[in-house]
């Protein structure tokens, strides 16, 4: 059932918003928004339906789940061990390991736990070359033999331009040496007898490089690993290689100069946010020029897990939703959002753990939502494309026309600005800490918006609304009413707002400050 509520006539002063008809688009993809899991916080997932119930509900908006790589840092750190008595075991444990040791049966563990349909990637640990890489080609096998055809991608290493710091390999380790190490292991993998009886072998995701090439403090290592250099020495083999992979972490708590820079105002805000991932756009025409998608395969709002008080607000909700829309318009197609159990950026928990002094249970954190929203923004049977509207681009204000093959089918918008609320600060799936003490006083802002569209007059545009008490808010957030439970099960009646497209196409409706909002033309 649906609470139908009819937009009143917006007063004086609203912001005027044109489409122009020579916007340039991308794809848009029905999956988009992935996740990607930590290998050593895998087993705690799988201790409740929380995620997968939570993914189940995207999968019936958009009819395709969400891709899960099962990646990172630890993946380096991954060794069969088939003689071992336990599936898996994290050394010394799972948030400080230096070890991850499974048997073949660990990846038996999670090869069904996701929606049917889900697209799955798995990294190898190219760290460990005292072999011949026979702990990676082993591991290649293996994930194979549980997952079958779930498996699309596999990585070869995380992180590799960050393995000189970590004394994985020599000084002077580069795009050429990366290459020869690439197809060596590649060319194992693929000869193996598994591979060429394979009705459909997974493929490869190459570079899975960190650094954002503009950001000097954000290296480890001075050196040349990005996808212009790797096409330009000739890795762009297509028949084997489905993307490459970057990584981004707009603020960190890896080091000192970072921690003091962290601000949620800054990340909410969407001239930052362009700061960031315009940083990829030579890195996509490069994947572009090799006829290879470009994604970034690993992400979140705070590198080294988040920091509670901005990774968990609705601020990095409005983030999240911002960021993806922003990198499809610019031909980034798919963006991994990290998740570890125990990780104060993770946008669900799947058990109940004590972290820093506070005993939090398992759930929902802001993040999910901003998800959930944006799966109604690429649900549909048609293949979509999306351009940023250049009128509606300021550091609090955005917007996204998403179209069809008939032409304009949606328009996104977010207001980015700052409303600091004394309501929904407290959830008990994460720590209480905040990034400011500071509220907003007063009447919370809204502003008019006349957005002049191709619609027709007298058609009726339904409006889906993502909301919450304020930016700093971690819990009393919905999507047009709808929120969920501790268990991933939907709570709430959904309010379906209407909004009749006026004389030329002028469509007019309120925005409240911190809020995202979808319009669609109704369907009869």
């Amino acid at each position: 059932m649906y609470s139908v509520l009819f937009l009143a006539p917006l007063a004086a002063h609203a912001i005027e918003i044109s489409i122009p008809t020579n916007l340039s688009s991308r794809a848009l993809l029905h999956d988009a928004y992935g996740y990607s899991i930590e290998p050593v916080w895998v087993d705690d997932y799988l201790k409740s339906d929380l995620a997968t119930n939570l993914l189940s509900a995207i999968a019936d908006i958009t009819g395709k789940p969400p891709p899960i790589r099962v990646g990172g840092n630890t993946a380096d750190q991954t060794y069969l061990r088939p003689d071992q008595n336990q599936t898996s075991i994290a050394y010394p444990t799972p948030s400080t390991a230096t070890t991850f040791n499974i048997t073949p049966a660990w990846y038996d563990t999670w090869a069904s736990y996701f929606p049917e349909g889900t697209d799955l990637l798995y990294t190898l640990n190219l760290r460990d070359n005292t072999s011949a890489w026979a702990n990676a080609v082993a591991e290649a096998e293996a994930v194979h033999e549980a997952l079958g055809d779930k498996l699309k991608l596999l990585e070869l290493g995380n992180e590799i331009d960050h393995f000189v710091n970590k004394g994985w390999r020599a000084p002077g380790w580069d795009v050429a040496q990366y290459i020869d190490q690439w197809h060596n292991l590649t060319g194992q993998v693929i000869a193996s007898e598994w591979y060429q009886k394979a009705a459909n072998p997974p493929k490869f995701q190459a570079a899975v490089f960190a650094d954002p090439p503009w950001v000097p403090d954000q290296h480890d290592d001075t050196d040349d690993f990005d996808v212009v250099n790797l096409t330009a020495a000739g890795l762009v083999d297509s028949d084997i290689i489905d993307a490459y992979a970057m990584h981004l972490y707009p603020q960190s708590t890896c080091d000192t100069e970072r921690w003091y820079r962290m601000r949620l105002d800054l990340l909410s805000n969407h001239t930052t946010l362009w700061l960031n991932v315009s940083q990829y756009v030579p890195q996509v025409a490069a994947a572009d020029a090799a006829g290879i998608p470009f994604v970034l395969g690993e992400t979140n709002s705070i590198s080294c897990s988040g920091r509670s008080g901005i990774s968990d607000t609705f601020g990095a909700a409005l983030w999240g939703v911002d960021y993806v829309l922003m990198a499809a318009s610019i031909g980034i197609e798919k963006v991994y959002f990290h998740l570890g159990a125990q990780s104060e950026y993770s946008s669900f928990t799947p058990i109940p753990y004590t972290y820093k002094g506070e005993n939090l249970t398992a759930g929902i954190r802001a993040g999910f939502y901003g998800h959930y929203f944006l799966a109604k923004a690429i649900a549909g049977d048609l293949d979509y494309s999306i351009a940023a509207l250049p009128g509606v681009n300021s550091s609090d204000l955005s917007g996204y026309g998403i179209f069809g093959e008939a032409g304009l089918q949606k328009l996104v918008f977010l207001d980015m600005g700052v409303w600091n609320s004394s309501s929904g600060l407290h959830n008990p799936s994460t720590l209480t800490a905040t990034d400011s003490t500071f509220r907003s006083n007063g009447t919370r802002p809204s502003s008019g918006l006349r957005v002049h569209t191709p619609w027709e007059e007298g058609a009726e545009v339904k409006v889906t609304r993502l909301s919450a008490p304020g930016t700093n808010a971690k819990s009393s957030v919905d999507v047009s009413g709808v929120s969920f439970d501790s268990a991933g099960a939907k709570v709430g009646e959904e309010k379906l707002e209407r909004v009749e497209v006026g004389a030329e196409g002028v469509l007019a409706f309120e925005l409240q400050r911190a809020q995202a909002v979808l319009l669609e033309v109704a369907k009869s």
